[in-house]
């Protein structure tokens, strides 16, 4: 059954503050929505009250006007898919642009989003407005998760290179941050993790794994997004999925939750990320935030044509487009990474980790670690949720 507050959860502040002040009181204009709705929800219980005592100024029953309850915003499903091929640069790649397009039209063909609910950012894109520079992505991601109401489906992608940087705050296990190259990144800087989860500070400046692209001009810049561009806006009721395609992505977003996918019939859990409690907020607003990524922190990603067998894509990439073609779109949790990895271990080989870490238990973990940090695991799917949650359960995107 709807709780009270329920019946205010579509309201906007300004309709909350305007609703406070007709029934006869003064909303601090501070106040957060959450403050606003329960100021709302007892000033209707007091007029439903009076009205319901036939309560009035000259002693006879009369009907106060209590305004009812506006519908929420109808969820809206809204995605941002952004790939860098950086082509003619000493570390172009051929698949990441492909990508894009074919999440797009996953989206669109099988998980019920409108064409024109997809923003993409491509660095093939005529329109310099169109392209992923540091501040576009920025910005972007930032409208996509600040714009969104309860019942909302967002999705966020990127396809590119991604590096690794120093971190200053010691709140990284590894005392390495997560970083994606936008295309303009040796001019404009890297983007942190830090910057879509808790956004403290500026870009890496230059430099990065697997050779760093050179500059593209970037046209004139948006105006600077808020810090905490991605992850911490995602309201109550909202989820945010995102598929983070590129090296060393495993916790891309720093989310505190992550399970990674395991050998054939291993079990899959839930691993706390986080070595301690981090310095700054991080999370969401209320809402659900899950991150599928192409591998660990500690490796690459590749970017291949022998999965499609023409056309170059990520192959974390296709084989989470081919998870949902394959098993459809109520695919568990679960289910997606074990697919994932199956078709990614066609690819690389398998992992020498797995073997070692199922047959030697603790020491094999060990070992594992060893393999991770020598670039000899393989690539490994990973899925990262700000909170932890039964992993059968169906992909909601």
């Amino acid at each position: 059954m709807a709780s009270p507050r329920d019946a205010f959860a579509g309201w906007t502040i300004a309709h909350l503050q305007a609703y406070v002040r007709d029934c006869g009181r003064d909303p601090d204009e501070a106040a957060t929505k959450g403050q606003l709705i329960t100021m709302a929800v007892a000033a209707a219980q007091e007029v439903e009250g009076r009205v319901a005592q036939g309560e009035s100024g000259g002693g006879a029953a009369t009907t106060l006007s209590v305004p009812p309850p506006l519908p929420p915003a109808s969820p809206s499903r809204r995605a941002l898919l952004v790939g860098c091929n950086y082509a003619g640069t000493r570390a172009a790649l051929q698949g990441c642009v492909n990508d894009a397009h074919c999440l797009r039209h996953l989206l669109v063909s099988r998980l019920g989003f409108s064409p024109e609910s997809i923003t993409l950012l491509t660095d093939d894109a005529p329109d310099p407005r169109a392209w992923p520079t540091r501040s576009n992505v920025l910005w972007h991601a930032h409208a996509l998760a600040a714009g969104a109401g309860a019942g909302d489906s967002l999705f966020f992608s990127f396809s590119g290179h991604g590096s690794q940087s120093f971190d200053p705050t010691g709140d990284e296990g590894d005392s390495m941050n997560e970083t994606l190259l936008p295309c303009d990144h040796e001019v404009a800087g890297q983007i942190v993790d830090d910057e879509l989860n808790a956004g403290e500070g500026g870009g890496v400046g230059r430099g990065g794994a697997r050779g760093a692209p050179a500059a593209r001009g970037a046209p004139t810049p948006l105006p600077a997004p808020p810090p905490q561009a991605l992850i911490n806006p995602v309201p109550a009721g909202a989820r945010l999925h995102a598929l983070i395609d590129a090296c060393h992505s495993g916790s891309a977003l720093d989310l505190e939750w992550m399970a990674k996918a395991r050998p054939a019939g291993a079990p899959l859990t839930w691993k706390q990320t986080y070595s301690r409690a981090p310095s700054v907020h991080k999370g969401t607003a209320g809402g659900l935030a899950v991150q599928v990524a192409a591998s660990r922190d500690a490796q690459v990603a590749a970017d291949t044509s022998a999965l499609s067998g023409s056309a170059h894509t990520g192959a974390a990439t296709f084989a989470f487009i081919h998870a949902v073609e394959t098993y459809g779109a109520s695919i568990s949790y679960g289910a997606l990474l074990s697919s994932m990895k199956a078709v990614l271990d066609s690819v690389t080989g398998g992992s020498p980790a797995d073997s070692l870490s199922g047959a030697l238990g603790s020491l094999g973990g060990l070992l594992s670690g060893a393999l991770d940090k020598l670039g000899m695991s393989g690539q490994t799917p990973v899925l990262c949720a700000n909170w932890a949650f039964d992993l059968g359960t169906p992909l909601n995107i």
